[in-house]
């Protein structure tokens, strides 16, 4: 159970400048501000942070997830873990044919790609070299949680929730690239976040907002995002009868 958080005059608050970026539609960034606002009304310190390397975190993802999935996607060969094709002619074939038949075209495409980063001729020039990015992507982190911020306040992505029928006219990592650049460089720094629904957009979609806390300090983030998420009252009734409406929407198409 989460202790009720009654006075936020003791805490403060950062808004770091780099996630200020010029895809962030209007909507989100007048909900940000408000959000600070009204932390701001309740006594909270807020102040402008930096997090200087938050632009390589995309790039940085893309190179450890790869490398990640290739390592451990090579235990699926069909003897010990999931999927065995019927093919019997050789070990190699069997080996091939379980691949072929139960991975997809992304982890395939991930696997090919981890595989060409941890090679021994690249290993030193992307594997290393993303690792040490991502140290300094974590000591950004560090650093401004150690000038005395408790806890960052972001969007969570661009813009309002995509409808399903938007998000699939690109593919997955197309909009990985576009809405992941606010919580990717939490992930390389390790760190607890949360996501609070805080509003509905003109089309009536959800807007978010992002919560990212010291690490180990967990319950410090969720009770401050509780007490956030009181303050706004977010149409809970009105998210359901989206939820509902999109599931009425696949089970027809």
């Amino acid at each position: 159970m989460l202790p009720n958080l009654t006075d936020v005059s003791k805490l403060c608050i950062g808004i770091p400048k780099e996630y200020l970026v010029p895809e962030l539609s209007s909507e989100v960034q007048s909900l940000w501000f408000k959000a600070a606002n009204l932390f701001e009304s309740g006594g909270a310190k807020v102040i402008e942070v930096s997090l200087p390397h938050t632009s390589y975190s995309s790039v940085c993802y893309q190179v450890l997830c790869t490398s990640e999935v290739a390592s451990n996607m090579a235990r699926f060969d069909g003897l010990e873990y999931g999927h065995r094709c019927d093919i019997d002619v050789s070990t190699e074939a069997m080996y091939a044919a379980t691949r072929q038949e139960g991975f997809n075209d992304v982890v395939k495409g991930r696997i090919l790609a981890g595989n060409f980063f941890l090679l021994k001729e690249n290993y030193e020039n992307y594997f290393i070299k993303a690792q040490k990015v991502r140290r300094l992507i974590a000591n950004d982190f560090v650093n401004v949680f150690n000038s005395g911020v408790d806890v960052l306040l972001t969007p969570t992505i661009l813009s309002e929730a995509i409808p399903y029928v938007e998000f699939i006219k690109e593919d997955n990592r197309t909009r990985s690239a576009q809405n992941d650049i606010f919580t990717q460089a939490v992930n390389m720094a390790g760190l607890p976040a949360v996501s609070v629904p805080v509003a509905l957009s003109e089309q009536g979609l959800p807007l978010g907002l992002q919560f990212i806390g010291r690490a180990f300090c967990d319950q410090q983030l969720l009770t401050i995002a509780k007490w956030f998420e009181k303050q706004v009252q977010f149409p809970v009734i009105q998210l359901q009868e989206l939820i509902d409406d999109h599931q009425s929407f696949k089970m027809k198409s």
